[in-house]
């Protein structure tokens, strides 16, 4: 069987040199002060966890070679792992943590409301305040409901969509991913060989398990192409329940709308009397208190929030118009919302003391100034080094690429060079600075992360750079036949 890749499936540092190896090449790594950590613990219990645990993780998206870190404590901007290493956290809980671990505000909150005994099943005042709130954030959110995590809340859009239209398929964002349900996890990472051409392009599975007609059900958009994705949701105006988008692809590392797509696809839903659903488990509350929405000044019908929502205690929400999820309604709806741990007080009061601390603005200006600083010094060190990499940063969100232009889409995003990106990341994660070894994941900043911490993360991204350096080039790897 052939070991080599195509496409942007992700390749870690360890496989690469496999890889290589077996073509009798060879990488000089850096040889910079860097310090080989010590994973001892780590790998003590992958061995212990994996006998009754596959992979010795609980989500796919935390196993790495050659074997997942396993954590002791976190504060703010840091994270520890067993073995003692400590590392600046650019994952922050995927996004979910965006005071930083352990907000003194946040954990005061959540011991306060540990004293009244109530956990969930019960609605409270705590629950109130908090849809008054976010009603008063989130430009669409006439109507608030809560529940746990992304997925369940953007299966419960889908189901408010396919409940109010009487219509059955949904349309997504190609590279796009919206949590594991079956009508959304399609073509979240597709190999081009079967993602059929850019403009029209075909829905793929991803992930075996699905329903059958998960992909006949399932209409894929090219983010970015005004024009073809128009033409799409216009041919299936008379099937589609709903149009589903990150309004920023950040699932593709961080991909951002041009030349008003957010706003002709509003148009155009709002034209052909489709519900236009905007997914914001990441993007909602870093980019504006209300989100992508508030940001680009684009309302949607829709909306979906998890993830910062509570500073990463579980907690989700879906919020949208009045007219569309009413039929939600328990007296008078045919759409059932139903859940034990919708609500659940523990991550209700762990949102309201978050909240209360993203609503002024003042913690996103910083994101976005942090942003800016991040990106021009990157791609100065970047460019006196002579590599052909940049990086694309919005609202504390940034993600590495090893190309010469910004991507546009999922396609443009899977042409990052692999191979360069995973030399980069084990330097990285040598120098004390947590990140995901997937070339076109989300990274990620806290309110926690200071200037100290932004040092620190570009003297990695340095060093970083410089081990890249030294690996074979993408066009010459695949030269090699």
């Amino acid at each position: 069987m052939s070991t080599r890749r195509t496409g942007a499936t992700p390749c870690t540092f360890f496989e690469l040199s496999s890889l290589l190896s077996q073509r009798k090449l060879h990488i000089v790594e850096y040889s910079g002060r860097l310090r080989m950590r010590k994973l001892s613990s780590s790998k003590k219990l992958y061995q212990a966890a994996s006998v009754f645990v596959t992979g010795g993780v609980q989500s796919s998206f935390r196993y790495v070679e050659p074997h997942p870190l396993y954590f002791s404590k976190a504060k703010g901007a840091y994270l520890w792992d067993v073995d003692g290493n400590r590392y600046v956290d650019c994952l922050v809980n995927m996004g979910a943590c965006i005071l930083g671990h352990g907000d003194p505000k946040v954990t005061e909150g959540v011991r306060t409301h540990l004293r009244s005994g109530l956990v969930s099943t019960q609605e409270t005042e705590l629950t109130v305040d908090l849809s008054r709130t976010l009603h008063k954030m989130i430009p669409s959110a006439e109507i608030v409901k809560f529940t746990n995590t992304g997925t369940e809340a953007v299966m419960h859009a889908i189901q408010i969509a396919r409940g109010y239209s009487g219509k059955n398929k949904i349309a997504k964002l190609e590279g796009g991913y919206n949590g594991w349900y079956d009508y959304a996890l399609v073509s979240t990472h597709p190999r081009l060989e079967e993602a059929g051409p850019a403009n029209a392009p075909v829905a793929v599975a991803g992930s075996a398990g699905l329903s059958k007609d998960a992909t006949t059900e399932t209409i894929i958009l090219p983010y970015n192409n005004i024009h073809d994705t128009s033409r799409i949701i216009s041919e299936h105006k008379d099937e589609l329940a709903a149009v589903i988008i990150e309004p920023v692809m950040f699932n593709i590392g961080c991909v951002k709308p041009r030349n008003d797509y957010l706003k002709v696809i509003r148009q155009l839903t709002e034209d052909l009397g489709i519900i236009l659903i905007f997914d914001e488990v990441i993007s909602g509350f870093r980019l504006a208190p209300g989100g992508a929405q508030e940001y680009y000044g684009v309302t949607p019908d829709i909306s979906t929030f998890g993830k910062a929502i509570a500073n990463g205690y579980p907690l989700a929400a879906v919020v949208g118009k009045r007219e569309f999820m009413k039929v939600t309604d328990p007296k008078t709806g045919k759409v059932a919302f139903a859940g034990t741990y919708n609500a659940n007080q523990i991550g209700i009061a762990a949102s309201n003391a978050t909240l209360k601390q993203l609503r002024t603005g003042r913690i996103q200006k910083r994101f976005h100034e942090q942003s800016k600083w991040l990106k021009k010094q990157f791609d100065s060190i970047a460019e006196d080094m002579h590599i052909d990499a940049l990086l694309s940063a919005l609202g504390g969100k940034f993600q590495v690429y090893f190309m010469h232009e910004e991507p546009v889409d999922y396609r443009t995003a899977i042409k990052t060079d692999a191979r360069k990106y995973a030399a980069y990341y084990k330097s990285v994660l040598d120098s004390g600075v947590l990140m995901h070894p997937t070339p076109t994941f989300h990274h990620g900043l806290s309110a926690a992360h200071t200037r100290t911490e932004l040092n620190i993360i570009l003297k990695a991204m340095e060093n970083g750079l410089r081990a890249s350096n030294n690996v074979i080039s993408k066009a010459a790897w695949e030269s090699l036949g």
